[in-house]
């Protein structure tokens, strides 16, 4: 009698939830959901293969780093999340990170705080934005000065070949990109008590801040692109496709293995052209769709205090960069 009623209980409450998915939802709904579930099972079949290429690089030694940047609420963090979800944990680290302090903003301790975390041999490390923010979140919210801004336009290029590509390190740098009305909602969920903890100061202005953000995006599109490190775009208003194409990337890291997968297991790890842009091709999209027209035309940036620069100037005049150990020493 007992196992009767418990199989009924198990039977109703499977029902229940069916039920609290489809009722009174709209046909429209209906088809997005099931959309959705086909997307979570075509994720899966990728995680799967993101297993078999942890496995055959085992023994190579292989390191690869993977940025995520965006605007708020492009998915940064739940796309890591997706892509890790059944990735093994001891070839992968996450890392985001708080406000720098004063020494931190200085020069190259700007980029040695990420490098400090670069992926030892046979690891993936996530990077839950990235020194791009310096010349992403904090130009667009007028966090950095001027000085800051320029200076990091100067070395990013230098910092990226000398201790990632001639590391032999693999580089997948990643923008995510949303619509302004995709951002919209999902700030508005975030009002909910189980999501309230994502919520920040800069999520409250990160609407009214659109165009500046706008500008710095392309700003660092523009003048960050290159052959050796390209950024890839990826569309992030809907959910698992993204997260497929940055799978899709670190597989193809290793040729090998790409060429095992795509005839082993018959997944297709060509870029999804629908998902996928290169820098030109989403440059060219915002100026045909006249995004830029509506771009602020300048940056505000912050003004340094007098307490500020007599801290930087003495740094520098006691210090000195240690390209060796990338780190600076006193003198």
């Amino acid at each position: 009698m007992n196992a009767k009623n418990n199989t009924k209980s198990n039977a109703d409450t499977k029902l229940d939830k069916v039920l609290l998915k489809t009722t009174w939802r709209t046909l429209e709904e209906l088809i997005a959901l099931a959309r959705e579930d086909d997307n979570l099972k075509v994720l899966n079949e990728y995680r799967w293969a993101l297993s078999l290429w942890a496995e055959h690089t085992n023994d190579t030694k292989q390191k690869v780093i993977v940025t995520l940047d965006g605007r708020d609420t492009a998915w940064k963090w739940s796309n890591i999340k997706r892509v890790t979800e059944y990735f093994d944990l001891k070839r992968h680290n996450v890392y985001a990170y708080w406000i720098p302090s004063s020494e931190e903003r200085i020069d190259y301790n700007w980029f040695k705080r990420y490098r400090d975390n670069f992926p030892k041999e046979w690891q993936v490390s996530f990077f839950d934005r990235s020194w791009y923010n310096r010349v992403w979140v904090e130009a667009a919210m007028w966090f950095c000065t001027q000085e800051e801004y320029e200076w990091f336009m100067q070395n990013v290029a230098n910092f990226e070949k000398e201790q990632i590509i001639d590391a032999w390190i693999k580089f997948i740098k990643v923008y995510l990109t949303i619509t302004q009305e995709s951002q919209k909602q999902r700030l508005k969920n975030r009002e909910s008590a189980r999501k309230r903890w994502k919520s920040s100061p800069i999520d409250k202005v990160a609407q009214e801040k659109w165009n500046y953000y706008t500008r710095a995006k392309v700003k660092m599109l523009e003048l960050t692109n290159s052959e050796s490190t390209p950024w890839t775009i990826l569309d992030s208003n809907e959910r698992w496709l993204s997260a497929i194409e940055i799978i899709k990337a670190i597989i193809n890291t290793t040729s090998e293995v790409a060429s095992l997968v795509e005839k082993d297991l018959w997944i297709d790890l060509s870029p999804n052209r629908n998902v996928r842009r290169t820098t030109q091709e989403e440059l060219k999209r915002m100026e045909e769709t006249w995004i830029l027209e509506k771009m602020k035309s300048e940056f505000h940036f912050r003004e340094a205090t007098e307490e500020e620069i007599a801290f930087v100037e003495s740094y520098r005049q006691t210090h000195e960069f240690d390209r060796s150990s990338y780190s600076y020493v006193t003198k």
